[in-house]
């Protein structure tokens, strides 16, 4: 059908497409949504069928069936209607068994060409039409409700007729809907929640540029927290990945107290704005990653404890705390990796032995007194288990330095082939700073799960000219396999000397004089051996601490052992005889000659 027809109060047919009805439709919903729409379109087809009725009624002086007026008007192709209303003579009105059927009923259609199949009854305007024929012409409110409709896949458009009472219990919040035509009251909502959006929008806008300004005056972290504190009045906290506090605002000692030993769990997660919300047992809490080129560098949460609670539109807020703090940590990031470009071009220039002598002019720029006693470190970074992973080394390096600066290290790091080089400052404190590198240390173990890491740490110097034999020291003392994360030159010994002053060749001499069969690294078998002769030596020649290290049987370790002495022709029962071939081994290990890898667990 093409065009539908409405009665007017002066008789005349309006006549509207179905494409026009179809678009004004469209547009309802786009503008006050599709359960306003259905509301209005019931009333838009009441006030017709009234007219209608009025009409035929005023002009004919006669009842005509309201299914003719519907196929009449083109609203419907035909009308069957069942069962009867009665008008008592007391003036009452009884709907018996009143229901009827409209055959291709033109909304159904509309929504099956443009929208396809519905998931409910779509004919209201019909359904307005119907009640407000019958109510003009009873005089009581009686309404027609569709619960069959072929635009939901039904056979036929089917719809029942009752008093507007009688409808209350079963369809009460559809008969609100349909007879709500209070739309005043629904502009003023509309224009109060819009008053509403707009202040809160102002007020984001205004928190979020004065959080921006004092970014761009350079203010802290801290200082720019305090600032969103006192406009929100709600506790902040930001963390680093690890769960470390970055900065804290707006608690007592009770709230950080519950919040340490309180387990929240997450109670909803929303994608859109990537907000979790978390429900603790005496708090909530609302947080949003710190996301710097898609990299989660932090959270921000923000606390609410006793009866305070989680506002509609504190996600946006924190939103933009959110934003702020990533932009101080770009500021700070950008001005500690120049901070460290500089301080590593300083022990790069050590390394290669570029301009030296004005190396000290350069001082001046670190934040911290650089001065003799110096000594120098190899810190080496592996992996517990092997993968086919590339080790960040920068990665590293920037976090040893970011906890340097936390724990006021004076040192400067630099890259060194795959591991990192460390010159410190102000060395004559050894156990100090012992102290300070452990706790490092431990805590980089927590940052880096998946990693191990040992250090080793030369002799003190003063001038310069002695930074390469210190590097080699350092080397060698990290070298030396004693699973400690720690180790000095100090602690080689007369080891280390050996190791610093033998060329290698007479280190191999020597190793060939005293290891004679097992000097084959080559042969897996006699490297085997080589490293049980190892362990064993290194647990003083006790053999349940061999067995155990090395997964074998008593019997396995004693077989092995007679091999050695044979392909050795000694006696390790003789201790001098033991210690020096331990220390000969040691030796090729230091001077990279030898590692035992494959054969640890």
């Amino acid at each position: 059908m093409s065009e539908i027809a409405f009665d007017s109060s002066k008789s005349k047919d309006i006549l509207m497409s179905a494409n026009a009805f179809h678009t004004l439709k469209n547009n309802l919903v786009n503008n006050i949504g599709s359960q306003k729409t259905k509301g209005f379109l019931f009333r838009f087809g009441k006030e017709f069928g009234m007219e209608s009725a009025k009409n035929t009624l005023q002009n004919k002086g006669s009842k005509d069936l309201v299914g003719k007026r519907h196929s009449r008007l083109g609203h419907v192709k035909d009308v069957i209607f069942m069962g009867e209303i009665i008008a008592h003579p007391d003036g009452t009105i009884e709907c018996n068994n009143t229901w009827g059927q409209w055959v291709e009923s033109f909304e159904a259609a509309l929504h099956l060409n443009n929208y396809g199949l519905a998931d409910e009854c779509v004919c209201h305007m019909l359904c307005g039409f119907a009640s407000g024929a019958l109510t003009y012409e009873f005089g009581e409110s009686i309404i027609a409700i569709e619960y069959k409709c072929v635009a939901k896949g039904d056979p036929c458009c089917e719809f029942k007729v009752r008093l507007e009472r009688d409808w209350m219990e079963e369809e009460e919040e559809l008969i609100n809907l349909y007879q709500n035509d209070n739309i005043l009251s629904e502009l003023e909502m509309t224009y109060d929640s819009l008053l509403h959006h707009k202040q809160v929008l102002e007020k984001i806008s205004k928190f979020h540029g004065q959080l921006t300004q004092k970014v761009t005056e350079k203010h802290s972290l801290n200082e720019i927290i305090e600032t969103a504190y006192d406009l929100l009045n709600i506790p902040i906290l930001i963390e680093d990945i690890h769960g470390n506090p970055l900065c804290e605002i707006g608690f007592n000692e009770e709230q950080k107290l519950s919040i340490k030993k309180d387990k929240v769990k997450l109670a909803e997660f929303n994608s859109k704005h990537n907000i979790s919300q978390y429900k603790g047992d005496q708090y909530w809490k609302l947080t949003a990653p710190v996301l710097i080129n898609k990299r989660n560098y932090a959270t921000c949460s923000l606390f609410y404890f006793g009866e305070n609670h989680i506002e509609e539109n504190d996600h946006l807020f924190l939103e933009r705390i959110s934003t702020v703090v990533a932009l101080c940590i770009l500021y700070e990031e950008a001005q500690f990796e120049e901070q460290q470009r500089m301080r590593s071009s300083l022990l790069e220039r050590l390394i290669h032995n570029r301009n030296i002598k004005d190396i000290e002019s350069y001082y001046k720029f670190l934040p911290f007194k650089f001065q003799p006693p110096f000594s120098t470190g190899i810190i080496s970074v592996k992996k517990k288990k092997k993968n086919n992973e590339i080790i960040d080394i920068h990665d590293q390096l920037t976090q040893l330095s970011m906890l340097a600066k936390e724990w006021d290290l004076p040192c400067i790091f630099a890259v060194l082939g795959e591991d990192i080089a460390i010159l410190n400052s102000l060395s004559s404190d050894k156990q100090g700073w012992e102290k300070k590198i452990t706790k490092i240390f431990n805590k980089m173990e927590k940052q880096n799960s998946e990693y191990k890491y040992s250090i080793g740490l030369s002799r003190t110097f003063s001038n310069f000219k002695d930074f390469e034999g210190s590097l080699q020291e350092a080397r060698t003392a990290q070298r030396f396999p004693n699973q400690k994360l720690l180790t000095t030159y100090e602690h080689l010994g007369m080891l280390g000397d050996i190791v610093k002053h033998m060329s290698v060749e007479q280190l191999h001499e020597m190793a060939k004089k005293t290891l004679k069969e097992l000097y084959n690294f080559e042969d897996s078998r006699k490297k085997e051996l080589l490293h049980t002769l190892y362990v064993y030596l290194l647990n003083s020649q006790r053999l349940k601490e061999t067995m155990d290290e090395l997964a074998l049987s008593i019997g396995g370790i004693q077989y092995r052992i007679k091999q050695i002495e044979d392909q050795l022709q000694i006696s390790l029962k003789n201790a001098s005889t033991a210690a020096y071939t331990l220390l000969v081994i040691q030796a090729l290990i230091l001077s990279d000659s030898l590692n035992f890898e494959e054969f640890e667990r």
